[in-house]
């Protein structure tokens, strides 16, 4: 078997070869003289027809692969030799080599011919195929000029009048070490590890045939003229020409092809971002004298990183796409923006939706979050072709630790710049338990916090919480009442709940003490039940608008509200809330209130709506409210959770009667004039598209876990952009999109939200987790 060698080696081996077959034929002939001049004679051609060119092809020119050019090359150069000869009887099997070299020369050439034409003819590709193998195999320079070395030995030292048998044994020796053992090889590369044992260990690939930027290069591995070396991600390479001296580089992508291996080589640069460069190799000193010794753009796979010189491997060791080559996930692709990154996904690192990755934009590493992909197919050569993915990331910023704040970086990464995979962390308990504390979530599979960072403007510049049912909104509703109950301390908290979850013998008290809230029982507001019927008549006239309980009612709740806010039934002269009950909780289910309807020319009495009481119990907060100075700045001082929001303030389109459509209205009304009075909302629904805009709205910030339906991912569009709109269906458990002034996020991003077992004592079932 050969020895797989370098470049350099096989030229020496071919020069040692050559030396030992002058002294050979010197030993034979004894006259020097011959050698020069004795290329017509026929007994010499075993040398110059036969040894000489089976070193020349073997070691030079086909050290491989043998093409069709390569063996028409070689069939020519035996017919010539055969045709000159003075005594053709005198060669043994002169016919039989005469025809075998037509045989090459005519497959070779009808192999040239069958791969100019397109055909899918059966018969056709056969006679491609079995044209190519003839040619190529026997057509090689080890077979054909053996043909005729063995030929010639046998004539002129063997099938004569007076046989030389010694020299006939040292020729064919010589022959057999050459072709099967390639013994001067072995030894050759014996002496180099020997010898070389601290010079750089290296094999050849390829040749580089394109640059598409400073650093990054295409390179060809031609299996028809190297052989096929295993080479894989990662592997550490050199790159060498007259730019570039010698550059260290890895191997970041693979391209096959029919009959060849394209690499994409990205050239490692130093702390300095300076290309990490080998000594000037000395062949390149000559680099404008055409020379066989001349390898210019060549690629060699590096062994092992520790053959290099100490100062390369230090700067190999810490460059950060080698040192980070685990975490290496592709590239800048063309077509980024200053908002958006794609890049080409290469490498065996797995990606997904809400993975955090990250580049340089002038040098400083800057974060990205996928959210979404694409196949696409590149052409090649003739008909291959590579199929790839291109990831579409968003600009985070930079995450300001000190802070816990993700903050802008302007600009855009350059085209081709590598893209690394954030590092997974290994996330303890008690870090869990310490980031649900102080945040409501991190960047997915990472421990970068997204803590809530005014409180104040989470209530006045109103919140909403979207998502499907059993997707987790409770749960982070509930979270946000106990973190707002923690850090607003003056902060009072109403909760329009018709879910009953917010009872005290429900969820809520999990979260905040059961001491600091009110909550409605079977008995709330039965003061006004005897009004329920009550038709109001003056002077023989009957009034709907003041007919049945509901102004007893509005009464009722304003009691209720003072009492809550101030520990009495009237204003303080300091109107400073009490601090003995933080939450309120109405279900207006439970309170039974009337209206009066005109029917004809009588009016009847009719049980409000739940949208009805939801705005009387949101208009008297705003009043009490109302007696406080207004300003633009004003503090948070209550915070009104509408749950079900869909069933509370509905959609024009989604209401019973005209009574509703008014008190949506109302309830707007006073969401938008609150914050002057430091009055905010918190909106949970299910159903965007059955909510009402108005009040959707004026929410600034928005936390939207998973949706399906297209109204709801058509309204959020305006809040998040098409691109995050267009993962809502596919995030995963405990996963929002979160915006807004609270978080202080300047652009949406998909959050990890906590566990519920790391901010509560309790121990839940699996079925409270889900909402």
């Amino acid at each position: 078997m050969d020895v797989k060698l370098t470049q350099r080696k096989r030229i020496i081996v071919a020069i040692i070869y050559l030396a030992l077959l002058i002294w050979i034929f010197l030993t034979i002939y004894g006259d020097f003289n011959q050698l020069l001049w004795g290329t017509s004679k026929d007994s010499h051609i075993w040398f110059f027809s036969g040894a000489f060119l089976i070193i020349l092809g073997k070691y030079i020119a086909e050290p491989f692969f043998s093409k069709p050019t390569d063996a028409i090359a070689n069939s020519l150069a035996i017919i010539i030799t055969l045709i000159s000869l003075n005594d053709k009887e005198g060669l043994f099997g002169y016919t039989f080599i005469l025809i075998s070299s037509l045989a090459v020369l005519f497959f070779s050439l009808l192999t040239i011919l069958l791969k100019n034409i397109s055909s899918d003819n059966l018969n056709v590709i056969k006679l491609n195929n079995f044209s190519y193998t003839f040619a190529t195999k026997i057509g090689n320079s080890k077979v054909v000029f053996s043909l005729i070395y063995i030929a010639s030995i046998l004539s002129y030292f063997a099938f004569t009048e007076t046989p030389n048998i010694p020299y006939l044994i040292i020729l064919f020796t010589f022959w057999i070490c050459l072709v099967f053992f390639d013994v001067i090889g072995k030894i050759v590369e014996i002496f180099s590890t020997l010898l070389e044992s601290t010079k750089l260990e290296e094999e050849e690939l390829g040749q580089a045939i394109g640059c598409e930027n400073p650093l990054l290069y295409q390179v060809e591995i031609d299996y028809l003229k190297h052989k096929s070396t295993n080479v894989s991600i990662g592997d550490l390479v050199t790159v060498e020409n007259q730019k570039l001296s010698k550059a260290v580089g890895v191997v970041i992508n693979k391209k096959q092809l029919l009959n060849k291996l394209w690499l994409e080589i990205y050239l490692l640069v130093d702390e300095h971002d300076a290309i990490i460069k080998m000594s000037q190799n000395h062949r390149l000193a000559y680099s404008n004298v055409k020379s066989i010794l001349q390898s210019l753009n060549s690629v060699k796979k590096v062994l092992s990183i520790d053959s290099f010189p100490e100062n390369i491997k230090a700067k190999v060791s810490t460059s950060k796409l080698y040192s980070e080559k685990e975490n290496f996930v592709g590239y800048v692709e063309k077509g980024s923006n200053i908002n958006q990154m794609l890049f080409q996904h290469l490498g065996g690192n797995q990606i997904k939706e809400g993975g955090i990755v990250y580049t340089k934009i002038y040098g400083k590493e800057t974060l990205y979050q996928l959210i979404d992909g694409q196949t696409r197919e590149e052409p090649l050569e003739f008909k291959d072709g590579y199929g790839y993915e291109v990831a579409f990331a968003r600009k985070l910023g930079y995450y300001d630790n000190e802070n816990k704040e993700l903050k802008t970086r302007k600009w855009l990464p350059k085209i081709y710049s590598p893209v690394f995979l954030f590092e997974k962390e290994s996330i303890s308990e008690e870090h869990l338990v310490e980031i649900s504390h102080s945040a409501i979530g991190r960047l997915p599979e990472t421990t970068l916090q997204i803590p809530i960072k005014d409180y104040n403007s989470l209530v006045t510049h109103n919140t909403a919480i979207l998502g499907i049912l059993g997707i987790g909104k409770s749960c982070l509703t509930f979270e946000l009442l106990k973190k707002l109950n923690e850090n607003l301390e003056t902060l009072k908290i109403i909760c329009i709940d018709i879910t009953n979850e917010y009872s005290l013998d429900n969820k809520l008290p999990k979260y905040i003490n059961s001491d600091l809230i009110v909550a409605d029982d079977s008995n709330a507001f039965n003061v006004i039940n005897a009004s329920f019927d009550t038709i109001h008549i003056d002077d023989g006239k009957q009034y709907p608008d003041k007919s049945g309980n509901q102004i007893l009612y509005r009464t009722e709740i304003k009691k209720d509200l003072l009492n809550f806010f101030f520990g009495q039934e009237d204003f303080p002269e300091d109107l400073i809330f009490s601090d003995n009950k933080k939450v309120r909780i109405y279900n207006p289910d439970l309170h039974k209130v009337s209206k009066g309807e005109k029917i004809g020319y009588n009016v009847i009495t009719a049980a409000m709506s739940q949208t009805e009481k939801t705005r009387i119990i949101s208009e008297e907060v705003l009043k009490i409210l109302m007696h406080y100075p207004a300003s633009e700045n004003n503090k948070a001082k209550v915070l009104i959770v509408f749950e079900e929001a869909h069933s509370l303030v509905p959609e024009w389109n989604s209401v019973a009667n005209e009574g509703d459509k008014s008190a949506v209205n109302g309830t707007a009304k006073v969401i938008l004039q609150g914050r002057k009075y430091g009055l905010g909302s918190l909106v949970i629904t299910q159903r965007t598209a059955n909510i009402s805009k108005s009040i959707l709205n004026q929410c600034n910030t928005i936390f939207a876990l998973r949706v399906f339906d297209d109204t709801g991912k058509q309204f959020l569009e305006n809040y998040i952009g098409s691109d995050y709109s267009n993962t809502l269906p596919t995030l995963e458990e405990r996963q929002a999109i979160a915006v807004g002034k609270a978080m202080k996020l300047k652009q949406p991003v998909i959050i990890q939200l906590n566990d519920m077992k790391y901010f509560i004592n309790d121990d839940l079932s699996e079925a409270d987790e889900e909402e």
